[in-house]
């Protein structure tokens, strides 16, 4: 989220940025195993807990089998077990230092690798390139390698030099399961979210006889809706098109339990005890924000919200500041759409000491609103 943040940010006064989305080619296979513990060792960590890791990764042999006939057994000298719990965790710390010298902002997550400069201000193009050289040094160093293939440069702003490096050009890619577009809209992830969820809703309708509310929402809800919020709070859509495919699988969903088929979609949602989905996602936005705001989404203070300075007395302490844009994209971001919301919340509200309280404060208060 605040990589993106600070992307839109650039965009939004009207900059431009380039980013190279970066894939390690069979990245927890190719750990190799002695540089991994002299890592480990520099890293001051206690001897017996680097010593049972060399002993967990050490001995470990394999062989391959054709047609039923065993080839001899070889010794594994590289790679993290996958499928592990400690795996993911050993892999992260071998590349915890792949950023260091890097001027772009970086943004890392198990194998995916994104890096990000600003490309409209005078050196920005050579630092990206620089930025890349250095990465291909460090993969080097450390004997992994990137698979050039998936390895994409996204150029975003109206301004954007599209400069050329030794990456492909993308229009579109992908970003932990969500789509981003070159012009940052999001109906391409709209389209794709609501059609994967209108698929899972038909397998539901096809292989469940039983229209009883008490099967068919819980599977609803487990099944189909995911594909419809997952990482929403990024790629919430602002135009009314989006909005209402997305809100359609839920439309069709609800018309499919017994007895609400002629009712309308209100009252299908009133019976049933459920939300639209616009209305989850205004709820998801402020249980986003009361994280961050109370520290529960560790990011360095200030990053993401600016604290409200202000001597006037109405209204809560945990006020946040917005600022002016001419961008849609930026106005509608997560982090400027939400403003004045949050700081319209009653102090009862806000000053929840956990996310559950914060959430049933935030339900009684939509509540009593909604029965004024």
């Amino acid at each position: 989220m605040d990589f993106f943040d600070w992307v839109t940010k650039i965009i939004g006064t009207g900059g431009a940025v380039d980013i190279a989305y970066l894939d390690f080619s069979k990245a927890f296979d190719t750990v190799p195993h002695r540089r991994f513990i002299n890592k480990l060792q520099s890293l001051s960590l206690d001897s017996n807990i680097v010593d049972w890791i060399r002993q967990w990764l050490s001995d470990r042999q394999q062989r391959v089998v054709v047609n039923g006939v065993y080839l001899a057994q070889g010794l594994v000298t590289s790679g993290v077990p996958q499928g592990s719990v400690l795996g993911p965790i050993l892999f992260i710390i071998f590349i915890r230092d792949i950023a260091e010298g890097i001027n772009g902002k970086v943004c890392l997550f198990a194998d995916d690798t994104k890096i990000c400069n600003r490309v409209d201000v005078p050196g920005g193009i050579s630092q990206m390139t620089n930025d890349l050289g250095k990465l291909k040094k460090w993969w080097e160093l450390w004997q992994l390698s990137f698979n050039v293939d998936k390895c994409k440069i996204m150029h975003l702003g109206r301004k954007n030099p599209r400069a050329e490096y030794r990456i492909f050009d993308t229009s579109e890619g992908w970003d932990l399961g969500v789509i981003i577009s070159e012009d940052l809209r999001v109906s391409s992830q709209c389209n794709r979210a609501a059609g994967n969820a209108g698929r899972m809703l038909g397998c539901v309708g096809r292989g469940i006889s039983s229209r009883k509310r008490e099967v068919l929402m819980p599977l609803y809800r487990a099944l189909v809706r995911p594909h419809l919020e997952y990482c929403v709070q990024y790629w919430r859509p602002y135009l009314q098109k989006d909005i209402d495919i997305l809100e359609r699988v839920q439309r069709r969903a609800t018309k499919m339990v017994y007895g609400l088929k002629e009712k309308s979609y209100q009252e299908r949602l009133n019976d049933l005890n459920m939300y639209s989905l616009e209305k989850r996602r205004d709820r998801g936005d402020m249980i986003e924000t009361f994280k961050y705001v109370k520290g529960i989404h560790k990011v360095e203070e200030g990053s993401i919200f600016k604290r409200k300075q202000s001597s006037k007395t109405r209204g809560h302490s945990l006020r946040l500041e917005g600022q002016r844009f001419k961008s849609n994209i930026r106005k509608h971001y997560f982090t400027e759409r939400l403003v004045n919301t949050w700081n319209s919340l009653p102090v009862e509200v806000v000053e929840g000491k956990t996310v559950i309280e914060f959430k049933q404060a935030w339900d009684r208060h939509k509540d009593i609103l909604n029965k004024r």
